[in-house]
């Protein structure tokens, strides 16, 4: 009998390579895919799974907030991220909400499909070679480092706050908020809002 796996990521191209190397094996099978947040929970609560694969950058709600509240209701399935975030302080936070395992989207894919029988079989496995860009990001210290100012972009970036409507909370121009959003990128080494929101409520910040 298979064991049934969940995909919770938005690149098409991710979601496809997992079901290609799930595909070449005996005993898994793909049973459901989700592309955000909330199909990713809707999925976890309605599909007979044995484990969710999920990624913590999730558009509408991050991996950490899904696991949170699905662990916050009693729903014991077990939850692997996959992730991009491949830095050792990434596990701590994963461990914390109540993963089974964490594996970086370096992994090869032995190494995937060991996590993968390793949780099924009741274990944990929580591993990852550590980025550039996440060496740069030592603990809460980058958070310390920004400004009274950007902290509030950010605080925007996170509730949703379009760019111009944060100008005008703000008392500021559009153009001074988009230069307080590049700095922000740089110094937490990030590439994307998404991944800047989704580091950003893994220190804490909601």
């Amino acid at each position: 009998m298979k064991a049934n796996l969940i995909i919770a990521d938005d690149h098409q191209v991710v979601r496809q390579g997992l079901c290609d190397i799930i595909s070449r094996t005996t005993d898994l099978q793909v049973i459901g895919q989700a592309v955000d947040g909330a199909e990713a929970e809707s999925l976890a609560r309605s599909l007979k799974a044995d484990l969710m694969i999920l990624d913590i950058a999730l558009p509408v709600r991050r991996g950490i907030q899904i696991l949170e509240s699905l662990r916050a209701e009693g729903i014991t399935l077990p939850v692997m991220f996959f992730s991009m975030y491949s830095a050792s302080q990434y596990v701590d936070y994963a461990k914390r909400a109540g993963a089974q395992g964490f594996v970086g989207k370096d992994a090869n894919e032995a190494e995937l499909l060991h996590a993968i029988r390793r949780i099924l079989a009741g274990g944990k496995c929580f591993s990852g070679r550590r980025s550039e860009a996440s060496k740069a990001l030592a603990g809460d210290d980058v958070f310390k480092a920004l400004s009274r100012r950007e902290l509030e972009v950010m605080q925007g970036l996170i509730s949703g706050t379009s760019l111009h409507d944060m100008a005008g909370s703000l008392g500021i121009s559009s153009q001074s908020v988009t230069t307080y959003r590049r700095r922000l990128l740089e110094k937490l080494g990030v590439g994307s809002n998404a991944e800047l929101i989704a580091l950003a409520i893994l220190h804490g910040y909601r």
